[in-house]
């Protein structure tokens, strides 16, 4: 009843509290939704991982998963995300908070300009290396090698892709290179409930155009994933991003079926409006200090 007055009404709602307060409304609109989609979830199913999820500087709830995954899976605190903008919104900046090191792989020279104003610099020795670099088939396994080299070849933890296009094609050419995080997160396109297995054909230039021809469905990489001894634990609420672990440690999570996990697209519940504007100047002090030291 609240959602349907708050969309009925948007535009007087507006005019009578202005833009900032309308930002409010829809973020309370916003809480009030997650929190029912989560309590529905509660009721079918108890142990799901999805019922971890909470932002901190994830786009959604990514954080609270994979923070979750990893209280589980014994780990070295090493990462790769590729797709991460200008940071404030990515799946590791909250890991980097915490002690973790890693490699941001980011296609944007704009968004790259933006993270070495904001932190000074792209390379922090043992910390954070930042890379610009439009990834394809082609130059991903150079790609991996070069951050396995900046950090002293330690096994890798956790790995998240999200490019909007080439996903399934570039995650394909890393699994059949021996690539084997322990923990893997990969945006799917939830239009497609399984069975449904859709993916865009490779295009080493490909650029998303906005519509659903995008990215792979979560089917499609359940079936990519199993090949290469991965069990999927988990879909987030907003129905944009699937959780993988090696096999090895499924039996840390309750494992559903792929229909029980899917989760449809809930776009409007993403980003998740939390507290104040996102920014680096945390990110920015630890390194600062990991330096002087």
């Amino acid at each position: 009843m609240i959602k349907s007055f708050f969309k009925k009404h948007a535009n007087n709602v507006q005019r009578f509290l202005g833009t900032y307060d309308l930002v409010k409304v829809q973020s309370i609109q916003q809480e009030a939704e997650y929190s029912r989609v989560k309590g529905e979830l509660l009721q079918k199913y108890p142990e799901s991982l999805a019922l971890s999820g909470k932002k901190i500087y994830s786009q959604t709830d990514e954080d609270g998963i994979i923070e979750e995954i990893f209280n589980r899976i014994p780990n070295s605190k090493r990462f790769l995300e590729i797709g991460i903008q200008t940071g404030v919104e990515c799946n590791t900046l909250y890991l980097l908070l915490k002690g973790w090191k890693g490699t941001w792989i980011e296609g944007s020279a704009t968004y790259c300009k933006v993270i070495e104003k904001k932190l000074g610099g792209l390379q922090f020795t043992n910390k954070l290396s930042v890379v610009n670099s439009f990834v394809d088939r082609e130059n991903i396994i150079n790609l991996f090698n070069n951050s396995d080299e900046f950090f002293g070849n330690k096994e890798l933890d956790f790995f998240s892709l999200d490019i909007d296009g080439n996903d399934f094609h570039i995650m394909e050419a890393l699994l059949k290179n021996s690539f084997s995080p322990k923990a893997i997160c990969v945006e799917y396109n939830a239009k497609f409930p399984p069975p449904l297995k859709f993916k865009v054909k490779y295009n080493q230039s490909y650029v998303w155009d906005g519509t659903d021809y995008q990215g792979c469905t979560l089917q499609s990489y359940v079936d990519l994933f199993n090949e290469y001894n991965y069990t999927l634990v988990c879909c987030n609420i907003p129905g944009n991003n699937a959780f993988f672990v090696r096999n090895e440690f499924a039996s840390l999570f309750k494992i559903y079926s792929v229909e029980e996990f899917y989760q449809p697209c809930r776009y409007y519940l993403a980003p998740i409006n939390l507290a104040h504007k996102p920014s680096l100047n945390y990110l920015k002090a630890i390194l600062e200090d990991a330096d002087k030291g």
